[in-house]
């Protein structure tokens, strides 16, 4: 009676062992339908005279990236609001945020974005002194790119001006 037990109890083991294989080989067969997480280089230039003020001829400037799936509410909303409340004005249409440490004058800054599932527009607000003069936004459609069709984003900021591009695939040749 031992020996049946026991027998029972390993085929039972092994049995469900090799489902559990079988069912997690047929999933990373297969892949998933998931969108997956594309990475792109973003390069930040900053010209030797952003963001003037009374006080100086150029000053440090935040930005904050934004991966929206909905462009209207960014760009419908006024300057002091995004400044102030941007969580909540863009709630329905946030995908996700990032706010980025001071953009010096003259600055060169390389980092990565995670272009997350969802995400139609990568949108860049400036938080300039002088906002009431300033372009303190601007976007790139990425709803229908391709990992292949750019190598990544320039984010190029100069006196009061921002500007968002994607970089075309220069291709190998």
């Amino acid at each position: 009676m031992f020996r049946k037990t026991l027998s029972s109890y390993v085929a039972l083991t092994f049995g469900l062992l090799a489902a559990v294989v079988l069912t997690s080989g047929c999933s990373s067969m297969f892949g998933s339908d998931e969108p997956e997480v594309v990475t792109y280089p973003l390069n930040i230039v900053a010209g030797d005279d952003i963001n003037p003020s009374d006080l100086s001829p150029a000053n440090p400037v935040i930005l904050h990236l934004y991966q929206l799936n909905n462009l209207e509410p960014f760009q419908s909303a006024e300057v002091i609001d995004l400044y102030q409340q941007d969580a909540t004005l863009l709630a329905d249409s946030l995908v996700h945020k990032t706010s980025l440490a001071s953009v010096l004058p003259k600055e060169n800054r390389k980092l990565d974005v995670n272009i997350l599932p969802g995400t139609k527009y990568l949108a860049v607000f400036a938080e300039f002194a002088s906002y009431g003069q300033a372009k303190t936004r601007a976007w790139v459609d990425v709803s229908n790119l391709e990992d292949d069709d750019i190598e990544g984003f320039t984010v190029a900021i100069n006196l009061l001006t921002l500007n968002i591009q994607a970089i075309e695939d220069s291709g190998w040749w």
